[in-house]
């Protein structure tokens, strides 16, 4: 009976409101029509009487509303409406989200990429997990971060600043952002995140104001995502003045993951109240720097494969994903791992993998198609402009390639020099962009390489018009240009070269010969247990994860610069050493595990001191290179530092430009001791052009000048006091006037003793003779 009573009621309130309703718009009806609106205070003496003219009526004809409500029914909807958004309250949300969530509304979470992609990326995550369940491990640790930047809000950001307020960028229109001409890259920000927030935290206070974030970020871009949060609620920031810019398109091979992803356990070793970890094994689908991680070998798949999955390859680890499908991943993927509620700039990557030959036609639909997917996610209100980023936008850096000997011994891919790709036709994008959007389209970024080494942006006009270069086409159609790399210049091994100042020796005579030693020491520690493992069980760990030093002598030739090097110990030695190291150490006995002891230590010097000679030979040319822009460039001759000359020198061809500060100094160096700051050293235009034409600022042909012509053995090397046994086989050569090691010198001079005189760095290569190859294989 009492149910029946409240359904009457229910209905009773339901045809109050509606009638309430009806005849409030009945009385308003004509005011809305009339073309003159009656004065302030008639309106109100109006409306006033119509309400009580609807309310004495409503009495008259709703008992049951009058009954239980004498005044108008309030619903709680309508009350929470009118508070800030601060405060309101979602009563059925969980109370998992504790106090690290306070202060945020309730639709914090459904706001933006979070509210679409958000709850995607969560579920996906939350069914991607193994049978223990652990739930609150695959939770995003990001906190959400509402609003999108505005011009009043980016003006604001830079009027306040004392770096930037005279050193800034004004977008055109439609944009119109007050950008700081220098802006900050996340992507090494992975390497030491405490570092990294505390450097966002001091550039967020100094006014840099773009921050740009890799698409196919990790789990550790959750944290940095949350260091940017608590430095904006920690000085009162608006997210408004700040301006976020996305790069999707790559996807990257983790290094040598088949290593990580193996979980080996020793036979021979007790497993008794241990955990075998799991290492990537439940992943969601849908995003795409997870997904490969396990699921996809990039090396591993042909392109008929990639093909399938909708890629296309770009080198042997790394494949664009240029699709609707794959951005829709990627817009997961940064809802996931950072929580923006917008993207402020989205920039394509990877775009010169779609000119691949086909018919224009077919490429113009891939490209629409994309620029209409982006247009579509402007109006859903989770972007505001997009653009592309690549470095094939300029002219190709021009390199001298030696004439390499018809009947060298290299593999094909070294037969002729890569291919570049065809310089990408901005006309065409725009034009693709406008039928994408119409004249108010939001193609209004493009973003490429910019440093001593790549200024083709402002040196060499373009191939498909030769009355502009990229820089000034840029500024003629009114795109914003950002530039990015102004400290690295790829060599011709595809590794950069870098713009800073390397520690030198003191004594670099003293190091070769400690090095020698520990070298020496090391393969004779790698000797004394050698029958040993040959005669053990299977296992035992391979010799070639064991034996660092006999690896790195026997693959010493192929590391070219510091960074091949700390590439090959870092990704693919160290892991190797430490899991064969804790595999023999498991089923050793106490001798064995002292020798264990006494070779890590022996390792570990033998990889630091050969660091140390790497960054003596790259400080030696940083400062052969300081030496030059000084020479060139008097103005730039007053900055102090290497990395400072090559970041103002980059910050006249593009509009802003992105640099990677993920350590506080170098944020600080390029700022507050910078003579540049805020606009004060204005670089003349006839010196620029100098510093573009000079060869010797630029380290293009400073590397090798091919790939095949590596680093070269040490050929008057002594180790403990004796020659080394391979001076014998060593023959000097000048690098001006290249031979190589596999072609005997008898066939080419005739004299087998001849020698060529020493180049300026000592450097000398492996010329072996006939017999050299037979002695090595007996060996």
């Amino acid at each position: 009976m009492l149910r029946g009573c409240a359904a009457a009621c229910g209905q009773c309130r339901e045809s109050a409101s509606a009638v309430y309703g009806q005849a409030l718009w009945l009385l308003l009806r004509p005011w809305t029509r009339s073309p003159s609106l009656p004065s302030s205070t008639h309106a109100r003496l109006g409306l006033r009487r119509a309400l009580g003219t609807v309310t004495s009526s409503l009495s008259s004809s709703s008992s049951c509303a009058t009954v239980h409500h004498p005044t108008r029914w309030v619903s709680r909807k309508s009350i929470e409406e009118q508070l800030p958004s601060n405060i309101k309250v979602d009563p059925n949300a969980s109370a998992t989200a504790g106090r690290e969530n306070e202060g945020l509304g309730r639709d914090a979470f459904s706001s933006g990429i979070n509210g679409i992609y958000g709850n995607r990326a969560e579920s996906a995550m939350r069914g991607m997990l193994g049978p223990q369940g652990q739930a609150d491990a695959r939770e995003s640790r990001a906190v959400p971060i509402l609003g999108r930047a505005s011009v009043q809000g980016t003006k604001y950001t830079l009027d306040r600043s004392t770096v930037f307020e005279h050193w800034r960028f004004h977008c055109s229109e439609p944009v119109g952002w007050h950008l700081s001409k220098l802006g900050s890259t996340t992507c090494k920000m992975v390497n030491d995140v405490n570092e990294a927030v505390e450097s966002l935290q001091l550039q967020i206070i100094k006014g840099c104001n773009v921050f740009e974030i890799d698409g196919a970020a990790s789990e550790v871009h959750q944290s940095i995502a949350r260091g940017i949060y608590e430095a904006l609620q920690a000085f009162e920031l608006d997210r408004s003045g700040f301006v976020m810019v996305a790069r999707c398109g790559l996807i990257k091979q983790p290094r040598f993951q088949d290593e990580i992803t193996r979980v080996e356990a020793s036979n021979t070793a007790a497993v008794r109240n241990r955990i075998i970890p799991i290492f990537e094994r439940y992943k969601a689908s849908s995003l795409p720097s997870t997904s490969l991680k396990s699921g996809f070998r990039i090396s591993e798949l042909d392109d008929s494969q990639l093909a399938r999955l909708n890629l296309r390859r770009v080198d042997r680890t790394t494949a664009a994903g240029l699709s609707p499908d794959w951005l829709d991943a990627f817009f997961t993927n940064v809802a996931y791992n950072t929580r923006l509620e917008c993207i402020d700039v989205l920039l394509l990557e990877g775009m010169h993998t779609l000119f691949d030959g086909r018919p224009d036609e077919h490429v113009d639909d891939d490209i629409l198609q994309l620029f209409v997917y982006l247009e579509r996610q402007v109006k859903q209100g989770v972007l505001q402009y997009y653009g592309v980023c690549s470095p094939h936008l300029a002219p190709p850096v021009p390199r001298n390639y030696p004439e390499m000997p018809p009947d060298a011994l290299v593999p094909d891919k070294y037969r002729t020099p890569p291919k570049e790709p065809a310089t990408i036709n901005l006309y065409r994008l725009m034009a693709l962009a406008e039928r994408a959007g119409g004249a108010d389209h939001h193609f209004r970024f493009v973003q490429y390489p910019f440093n001593l080494t790549q200024h083709q942006a402002i040196s060499s006009p373009l191939p498909y018009d030769a009355n502009h270069t990229l820089a000034t086409l840029c500024k003629a159609l009114g795109l914003t240009a950002l530039g990015y790399s102004p400290l690295e210049a790829p060599n011709l091994m595809q590794l950069p070269e870098r713009y800073h100042n390397f520690p030198m020796e003191a004594d670099l005579k003293a190091l070769r010969m400690n090095f020698f030693t520990v070298c020496e020491r090391s393969v004779l520690k790698e000797m004394e247990i050698k029958d040993t493992i040959d005669k053990g069980p299977d296992t035992l760990p391979p010799l070639e994860h064991l034996f660092v030093a006999s690896v790195y002598l026997a693959a010493q030739r192929q590391f070219t610069n510091l960074f091949f090097f700390t590439d090959w110990a870092n990704y693919y030695m160290t892991p190797r050493f430490r899991r064969a190291m804790t595999r023999f150490k498991e089923a050793s006995s106490a001798d064995l595990k002292e020798w264990a002891k006494q070779y890590e230590q022996l390792i570990s010097d033998l990889l630091r001191m050969r660091q140390r000679m790497f960054q003596h030979k790259h400080g030696k040319q940083a400062g052969l290179v300081n030496m030059a822009i000084d020479y060139v460039s008097p103005t730039l001759a007053r900055c102090p530092m290497l990395n400072q000359k090559a970041i103002n020198f980059a910050t006249y061809g593009c509009n802003v430009l992105l640099c990677g500060f993920h350590v506080s100094r170098y944020f600080h160096e390029a700022t507050e001791l910078n003579p540049a700051k805020d606009g004060n050293l204005p670089i003349p235009e006839e010196e620029l052009l100098a510093l573009c034409s000079a060869e010797t600022v630029s380290y293009a042909n400073v590397s090798p000048p091919h790939p095949y012509m590596l680093e070269p053995l040490m050929g008057e090397g002594k180790i403990s006091k004796q020659p080394s046994k391979g001076a014998a086989y060593l023959v000097r050569i000048d690098p001006q006037n290249p031979k190589f090691p596999d072609i005997p010198e008898e066939l080419q001079t005739g004299d087998s003793d001849g020698e060529a005189p020493v180049s300026a760095d000592g450097a000398t290569a492996a010329l072996h003779k006939d017999e050299a190859p037979e002695k090595a294989v007996k060996e």
